[in-house]
């Protein structure tokens, strides 16, 4: 059954613009569902169907060619993906996968471009929404071209502690081949790095746990 959009406490800010009738047609046509690991929500080049707010879990939006793959953000709970499908040809201009069981809202895709055109205050939430992706994208970029291995590293490991997780230990939710998607990196020299910090004691080390020792050196390092 449904979570009623204009009851739910968990709802994306954007919809916070949507009068109850609007909100009631949310409802209508979304569905929620949950996705278990490894499961795809998003295909790249898929034709545009929904929109996806994430209500938990992490899931990892990747772009890829022939047999490689570029993981070009990790989301979570709040977050709406397939924003940019809506003025990008009906396709999808990546994929996304679970990385752990996730429960999503899907919502038909036409009724977000409906209620777009009927109301300015929603809309504009919505671009704005597309504009924080094309900065964070645009970051990205910066990162894997400018930045030597040690800073990309201590970049992932300060988002995953600060973004992410909000804590300084955490199981890291990725496998070595996805850390290495997410740094552009050889999976070893990835693996070199994070031995590294945990030699100098930035970081600690017990297998998939991650305790993050000095957080402020993390920072030095990825600027």
């Amino acid at each position: 059954m449904n979570t009623k959009c204009s009851l739910c406490s968990n709802r994306s800010a954007c919809f916070d613009e949507l009068s109850i009738n609007e909100l009631a047609k949310v409802t209508d046509n979304k569905a929620e569902i949950v996705y278990k690991k490894g499961e795809t929500l998003m295909k790249q080049n898929g034709a545009a169907s929904h929109i996806y707010f994430i209500k938990s879990g992490l899931v990892k939006v990747h772009v890829e060619n022939q047999n490689k793959s570029l993981i070009i953000e990790l989301a979570n709970k709040g977050s709406m993906l397939g924003i940019s499908s809506l003025n990008h040809s009906n396709r999808y201009n990546f994929s996304v996968t679970a990385v752990n069981d996730v429960e999503v809202c899907e919502i038909n895709i036409e009724i977000i471009q409906n209620i777009m055109t009927n109301n300015v205050g929603f809309s504009t939430v919505i671009i704005n929404d597309l504009n924080n992706t094309i900065d964070k994208l645009l970051s990205r970029i910066y990162c894997l071209s400018q930045k030597n291995m040690q800073s990309r590293v201590a970049e992932m490991l300060v988002f995953m502690s600060v973004k992410i997780f909000g804590k300084n230990k955490f199981v890291m939710p990725l496998s070595r081949n996805e850390l290495g998607e997410l740094t552009s990196m050889a999976t070893e020299n990835v693996v070199r790095m994070l031995k590294d910090f945990h030699k100098k004691s930035i970081i600690n080390l017990s297998g998939k746990k991650v305790e993050i020792l000095d957080l402020n050196a993390l920072k030095k390092l990825s600027s």
